[in-house]
């Protein structure tokens, strides 16, 4: 949904119109760039070994002839981001997941047996990624479990409603078959792993401030959507929360403002609390527990824009409010004024009330009225240790302003003024001095102040209010949302900005990459003096993580023995304590690779291009931590010198050959830092004809070993088969049995094995690809279900009605008008889906 944005002034005006909670207990709206930012600073905070998901090997079925094994697959923790969407109630985030490390083989059976046509190998340098756009919020019911944890569940078939691809293959196909593996992978998985915490909310003594349901969705600013425009992007993610004795309430109507000022910058938070809810919740229940009456019920009024103002207690509700006791010294004497205990019912025309004033341009307040001049209650002093009992009548009209302390930018209550009227009676046996006293402005104001300061009790719950701000669903610091205005416009709303971390101070760059015993010096942002910096594995060791300077920052990489993979990661930490403030910590993730280029695939087969059709091509992608790469092609294939923005270049193969050329020829892809000139190559094997093929099997050999079998039109050559092995480091082949034996010193991760047999008028050769470590290929699974959305299916359906109508109607004027019908819903939906 798109809403315009206005000035804090307008804003409050607009939101003094009439109730906008739409009945929930509060309403909470956060700037999407800083939640999405403080949603990066929670997952580097929270991130460690057992966020993740365990490694992945296993087999899934793309189609029925191929199939993708993957080998100790590892994958990110999830992030979540939220993004506009112009739909009306919804609430997307997206979803993503690298794949940092593992092998993913690609094979088929088309030649009647497995054969492996693409390698790749991963690592945080180069890899793909598991994305969830439009993890579809609006009809998932939050919950807050018991143990105060928010979180949302991907393993959910609710939040899986829509397609998930694996980034990084050039055929949608491909890229959706994957995700539907992950899907039910995420299905299959423990739920602690595949769920993801938008955070943990504070348990209070006050037991009425108890989120239970909650309902997300994003905002757009209006002409957000527009690209080149000044305010792209620009939107907000909105929060429903219902209370646990709340109802759930509705969605907003056409009129919603934007929930942040367009003049304020600075406000990037915002809070409502219902009016019903502030007023039945908060004060009502306040004062249930100032009273010692916990079963205590109030009748609410509604004024003229349906705000809940004023509260009276119900009749005959029991308890009382209990004035402290204070001393006084009267001449030589000490006595002590006690046990003075003002009902909160005393009929139906003495009896407490609340009553909320929401003046322009004034601080709010609340009346708070009880007792009566009239009606008299025992009250105990205490003269040097002799009590006396007489009758004492005390009326309060009290007003209570509601502010923020520009110190601690917590919600505060102070007593703006009241009026104490009282009586005494039966006070004959006092002494006179102390009777006299008891007479005199001064007791008149000592106890008004006790009884005064006593009703104060009743907004004990906007200390709660306080913890919930700060322990709101998403972030799990104490210091996420500093307060920094608060208006009563008939509701109570909060503006503050988004977590002191990100304005007092942040590591930058939050994420960083570096190759192994590289350096690189991190800053505090904005600057602060007097922060230290240390370093840390996930689990909070220091072995093995490098070292970092503790007050320049500057940090140097592990050294490749310390890195068991291709990669390992740490946490910077800079600490720093400002002012009197307890001390602020910020957090960076740093990824250290072995690897100076990854280059994938490591070796892919592609067929020649025929003549008057589109060239074959292979897509392949490379990264490194610094310095520009530049690409060629060692024979007669060709590609780009440079690839896109994403790592990513497209390999085009050469004319397709016919017999009696080679049947196949190879090209090597080479990738060169052109700071470093370090180099990687792809190998592409270019088929052109099938001549000869090569089988294997792993019966009867040793666990390095396997047996290749070359075969001509199905049969075994009878002549010699001349071997090659690409690396030639890779192992040797024992050409009387055929076997090849993994070399133990080779560093690569496969061979290409090729084969010729020479009959001298003709000549047959083939090929096969080995994966190292070697093992048998795996069974063939069936394919993996194939993801649709629910546009998909309705299309779906729509078709199968015109059937129908086809079928049973041989009138072309219905026909016509059925298809004319069926195809502006499909409209409709289409336009729905895009926001229309």
């Amino acid at each position: 949904m798109a809403a315009p944005r206005r000035t804090l002034a307008q804003y409050l005006e607009w939101a003094a119109i009439k109730p906008r909670t739409t009945d929930w207990s509060a309403l909470v709206a956060y700037d999407r760039g800083k939640c999405n930012l403080l949603l990066l600073q929670e997952y580097i905070e929270k991130h460690d070994k057992h966020s993740v998901m365990p490694a992945i090997s296993e087999p899934y079925g793309s189609t029925d002839k191929t199939w993708t094994w993957l080998i100790d697959y590892v994958t990110d923790a999830p992030r979540l981001s939220f993004e506009n969407n112009p739909d009306l109630d919804s609430a997307e985030a997206n979803m993503s997941m690298a794949i940092l490390g593992g092998k993913n083989i690609t094979m088929d059976d088309v030649l009647g047996f497995a054969q492996i046509n693409k390698i790749s190998s991963y690592d945080p340098l180069d890899h793909p990624t598991l994305v969830g756009d439009r993890v579809e919020l609006k009809d998932i019911q939050g919950t807050v479990q018991k143990d105060g944890q928010v979180v949302l569940d991907l393993g959910d078939p609710r939040s899986q409603r829509y397609i998930w691809e694996v980034k990084g293959d050039r055929v949608e196909h491909e890229r959706r078959m994957a995700g539907a593996f992950f899907k039910r992978k995420f299905r299959e998985a423990d739920p602690v792993k595949r769920t993801f915490s938008l955070g943990t909310l504070a348990t209070t003594t006050q037991a009425f401030i108890k989120p239970q349901k909650f309902r997300l969705r994003t905002i757009m600013e209006e002409g957000a959507a527009t690209r080149g425009a000044a305010n792209f992007g620009s939107g907000a993610v909105e929060v429903r929360i219902a209370m646990d004795d709340e109802i759930m309430g509705g969605t907003p109507g056409e009129d919603w403002l934007y929930p942040l000022p367009s003049d304020r910058p600075d406000l990037d938070a915002m809070m409502i609390f219902g009016s019903h809810f502030f007023m039945h919740g908060i004060i009502g229940k306040g004062t249930a527990r100032a009273f010692n009456a916990p079963n205590a019920e109030f009748i609410g009024t509604k004024n003229s824009n349906q705000f809940v103002y004023h509260l009276k207690v119900k009749p005959d509700t029991e308890g009382y409010l209990a004035i402290p006791p204070f001393e006084v010294t009267v001449g030589s004497k000490k006595a002590r004024f006690s046990d003075y205990k003002m009902p909160i019912y005393i009929d139906s025309d003495h009896l407490l009330t609340m009553t909320l004033f929401f003046p322009l341009n004034a601080l709010s307040y609340c009346r708070v009225g009880m007792g009566a001049d009239d009606k008299y209650r025992t009250m105990t002093c205490t003269v040097d240790g002799t009590p006396y009992s007489y009758q004492i009548a005390i009326g309060l009209n009290g007003n209570y302003q509601f502010s923020l302390d520009e110190t601690s930018r917590r919600l505060k209550v102070e007593v703006a003024g009241y009026q104490a009227p009282l009586n005494i009676s039966g006070a004959g046996d006092l002494p006179s001095d102390v009777r006299n006293y008891m007479s005199s402005r001064d007791f008149e104001a000592r106890i008004g102040d006790a009884v005064a300061n006593a009703a104060m009790t009743i907004f004990n719950g906007l200390e709660a209010i306080d913890v919930f701000v700060l322990h709101t669903l998403f972030f799990n610091s104490e210091d996420a949302v500093q307060l920094k205005t608060l208006h009563l416009t008939g509701e109570m709303a909060l503006f503050g900005s988004i977590s002191p971390r990100l304005t007092t101070f942040s590591i930058e760059p939050v994420e960083h990459m570096l190759t192994y015993d590289g350096t690189h010096t991190f800053k505090a942002e904005p600057s602060v003096s007097g922060v230290t910096w240390s370093v840390e594995d996930l689990e909070g060791g220091t072995v093995g993580v490098g070292r970092i300077h503790p007050t320049s920052g500057e940090y140097t990489a592990p050294s490749l023995a310390d890195i068991h993979g291709t990669y390992k990661r740490v946490k910077i930490v800079a600490t720093a304590r400002i002012g009197n403030n307890p001390p602020h910590i910020s957090k960076a993730l740093v990824t250290v690779v072995a690897r100076a280029i990854t280059l994938n695939p490591l070796i892919e087969v592609c067929n020649g291009s025929k003549a008057g059709e589109p060239e074959e091509s292979r897509m392949l992608s490379a990264h490194s931590t610094s310095g520009a790469l530049r690409w060629r092609v060692e024979g007669d294939g060709r590609i780009n010198e440079t690839a896109n923005e994403n790592g990513e270049n497209t390999y085009y193969a050469p004319p397709k050959l016919l017999a009696p050329a080679p049947a196949f020829t190879i090209d090597k892809v080479i990738v060169k830092n052109t700071a470093t000139n370090v180099e990687q190559t792809t190998l592409i094997v270019v088929r052109h004809y099938i001549s000869m093929v090569i089988d294997t099997s792993f019966d009867g050999v040793s666990a390095n070993q396997v047996r290749l079998l070359p075969l001509i039109s199905g049969a075994t050559p009878t002549e010699t088969v001349i071997w090659q092995c690409i690396p030639e480091d890779a192992g040797n082949i024992d050409v009387d049995s055929g076997i090849f034996t993994v070399s133990q010193t080779t560093n690569s991760q496969f061979a290409l094995i090729t084969s010729m047999v020479d009959l001298g008028w003709v000549q047959f050769s083939g090929f096969t690809i080995l994966s190292f470590p070697l093992a048998p290929l795996p069974a063939k699974p069936p394919p993996e279900i194939p993801q649709t959305t629910a546009l998909d299916d309705l299309n779906g359906l729509l078709e199968d009605v015109y059937e129908k109508v086809e079928q049973f109607s041989q009138d072309s004027d219905v026909r016509e008008k059925a298809k004319e019908c069926l195809d502006q819903i499909a409209s409709l939906a289409e336009d729905t889906q895009n926001g229309h």
